[in-house]
């Protein structure tokens, strides 16, 4: 059986023709439900490119509402840009292959694949963390096994190179299980359909997708909430030059999440039904995923750092990176 441990892609040897080739194959999921693959029309000008992973239409957190509200434009405005063009990936490894290709300036996604693409040599900085704490869920068939033990000899679905892939990796290896599952690559959008099937003995889903995969009946015989170092957070990555040519912009897009965090917590129940809105996805599943203290306020929280540098060690550690580098270092000035 396998652990997957060389399924991270690297983003260090992504090539012009595999990026085309993944816009190609994400152009082709455009119809399939569960996940909208898309990008805001470009104003013209000097626009900031902004990625995230779906599924949805626009992101969400702090970042999201702030775009939402004009916050974050306004405050982008007097450094040159003159809007905000997003565009959505299936995963983390796709965004990371935008990025190496210069078509990103900023990306929101999981710590895990952020990690990857930093200890393989790309130089993006940490702009900080739009969420800290993120759970997944390790749902069964309706039918299936009852407990983590019993995935023995079984295969579990999970996005590679995910905070969910490293989630499984870490609970298998918690209870001796890591030569004896065999885990394969599954997006979100396949993980109902595959558990529907019993094609998977298991399927570690994300936020917003466990919760109401939840509610449709399917078991949770684990999460990530029961293991906190395993838990995810959700990362704000800037494009090697960015910072460079706009120095102004950590301290502009403070600004604007912490305007926004006010906002939020000001009317909760507005920005559910704005997140529900934004993703697809039920309120009850939203709020199960997002829970409004997970916002940090921060740009760097003690405790966003050292959930990156448990991503850190256990990457390390199962030999899935071979590079550490300092936190610090990844961080960029202004932010704070």
């Amino acid at each position: 059986m396998s652990t997957a441990k060389t399924n991270f892609p690297s983003p260090m040897v992504s090539t012009r023709r595999r990026l085309l080739g993944s816009a190609a194959a994400a152009a082709a999921t455009l119809a399939l439900p569960g996940i909208l693959l898309a990008q805001t029309p470009a104003p013209a000008g000097n626009v900031l490119r902004l990625g995230f992973i779906g599924p949805g239409k626009k992101p969400s957190s702090a970042t999201g509402w702030a775009l939402q509200q004009g916050n974050l434009q306004r405050e982008l405005a007097p450094l040159g840009f003159t809007g905000v063009v997003t565009r959505v990936f299936p995963n983390g490894p796709d965004l990371n292959e935008a990025f190496v290709a210069g078509h990103l300036d900023v990306g929101i996604y999981g710590d895990t694949p952020a990690v990857v693409a930093r200890a393989q040599g790309f130089e993006g900085g940490l702009l900080g963390f739009d969420n800290i704490g993120l759970n997944a869920w390790l749902l069964t068939p309706r039918d299936g096994v009852k407990s983590v033990r019993e995935l023995e000899g079984k295969t579990i679905g999970v996005a590679l190179g995910s905070y969910m892939h490293r989630y499984v990796l870490g609970l298998l290896k918690e209870n001796g299980l890591q030569k004896k599952v065999k885990v394969v690559h599954m997006l979100p959008r396949d993980g109902e359909p595959a558990l529907e099937k019993g094609a998977v003995a298991a399927f570690a889903a994300p936020i917003n997708t466990g919760p109401t995969l939840a509610a449709r009946g399917y078991p949770v015989i684990d999460e990530a909430a029961k293991h906190p170092t395993l838990r995810g957070t959700q990362v704000i990555i800037t494009s090697p030059k960015l910072v460079a040519t706009s120095p102004g912009l950590p301290a502009a897009w403070a600004r604007a999440r912490t305007r926004a965090l006010q906002e939020v917590r000001k009317d909760t129940e507005a920005y559910y039904a704005f997140h529900a809105e934004a993703s697809g996805f039920p309120v009850a599943a939203v709020k199960a995923s997002f829970p409004i203290s997970q916002f940090p306020d921060t740009a760097y929280p003690a405790e966003g750092v050292a959930l990156i540098e448990e991503v850190k060690r256990f990457l390390l550690a199962e030999n899935l990176i071979r590079k550490d580098f300092k936190v610090a270092d990844w961080t960029v000035a202004g932010a704070a």
